[in-house]
């Protein structure tokens, strides 16, 4: 295998574990992503009308995006849907129009507002025992006043039992903003949920979840320790995508150095290496490795017993660091990582 790949033979994996991109099949579903699933399909199902999810980048927007499309995909009998991904900030009202239009596969001879929303009207009316569902992503480009209201008309689509048209609307947190300077639009919004970053023990079963997803054996996968999990938490601010990047970056130089422990020192290596300068989230990383040196207790793996990888891959050790030839030159390499997080330490008051 090519040296691109060669970190991942080291681990006996199969495929990269920690891809940058929004795989379906690495999709851990947090306590956030379950509730907000759930509140969105009862929305989508009842045909409530407009959905808003925001959050901040990385958060797991567009993971969720797709899972609804697989989701509506088992079932096309009772699902329409369209997808509107990143619609230009420029755009008129009605080149918005004509792009929604255009995602259902219409395309009216004549090229006219009234032309196109009958379109849409007939295509809807149509399809009237259909779920009907526009999910648009970077939902934050449409911050003018002529978009909004493009879309509440759309919207306004309706039999006396129903709306015949869902709006699914994913965007970032600033878009709060242009929500609240638009009442019109935003009191017809049916749900609105923004995705909170993700706990510490939740940052320890996503790992494991995406090396497990990743073909793991537990006499091969990397083993990030509970110190090291709690100072990518840290730097991360428990961002899924952050954490993705810096635990890829992490299993690069790990498997440079010919160890599956990846332990605080690593991680903070790693961030000093690979990361662009934040003197504040370095310095709260530094902080977590030195909290952490008080820990000890290990995480407890549900697969225990059952030859699995599980929380298993994740743990703390009592061995010492100098206890081989492969950890002594690693402690070389990142002596300077290691110096950080003792004064870090010697700074933090005592449990």
């Amino acid at each position: 295998m090519d040296d691109a790949h060669s970190h991942l033979v080291f681990f006996g994996l199969r495929e990269q574990p920690f891809a940058p991109t929004a795989d379906p099949l690495y999709f851990y579903a947090t306590r956030e992503h379950k509730a907000c699933l759930f509140r969105l399909w009862s929305s989508i199902d009842e045909r409530h009308g407009i959905a808003v999810i925001v959050g901040n980048y990385g958060t797991g927007k567009t993971t969720l995006l797709r899972k609804l499309l697989i989701g509506m995909a088992a079932d096309r009998e009772r699902y329409t849907v369209a997808v509107l991904g990143s619609p230009i900030p420029s755009w008129t009202s009605f080149a918005l129009l004509e792009a929604l239009v255009g995602q259902f596969g219409l395309h009216p001879a004549k090229p006219s507002f009234t032309s196109y929303m009958g379109a849409l009207n007939q295509y809807l009316l149509a399809r009237r025992d259909h779920v009907n569902t526009l999910i648009i992503d970077d939902a934050q480009n449409l911050n003018k006043r002529g978009q909004l209201e493009l879309l509440r008309l759309v919207q306004n689509l309706e039999t006396h039992q129903h709306k015949l048209l869902n709006l699914v609307l994913f965007a970032q947190l600033e878009w709060l903003d242009v929500l609240r300077a638009a009442p019109n639009f935003e009191q017809r919004i049916n749900m609105t949920y923004t995705l909170q970053p993700i706990e510490l023990a939740e940052t320890a079963h996503f790992v494991d979840f995406r090396l497990r997803q990743a073909g793991a054996a537990p006499d091969r996968a990397p083993l990030f320790d509970k110190a090291a999990i709690r100072v990518i938490h840290a730097y991360a601010e428990g961002n899924p995508r952050v954490i993705v990047t810096l635990c890829r970056n992490a299993l690069l130089l790990s498997a440079h150095l010919k160890r599956r422990q990846i332990g605080p020192e690593l991680i903070l290596h790693t961030i000093e290496k690979t990361t662009v300068p934040n003197e504040q989230r370095r310095a709260r990383a530094t902080a977590a490795a030195g909290e952490a040196a008080h820990l000890s207790a290990p995480f407890v793996s549900s697969d225990a017993g059952r030859g699995g990888v599980g929380t298993s891959a994740i743990h703390d050790t009592a061995e010492p660091l100098s206890a081989s030839r492969e950890k002594r030159a690693s402690q070389l390499l990142l002596r300077a990582a290691t110096k950080t997080a003792q004064r870090s330490d010697e700074d933090l008051p005592s449990t």
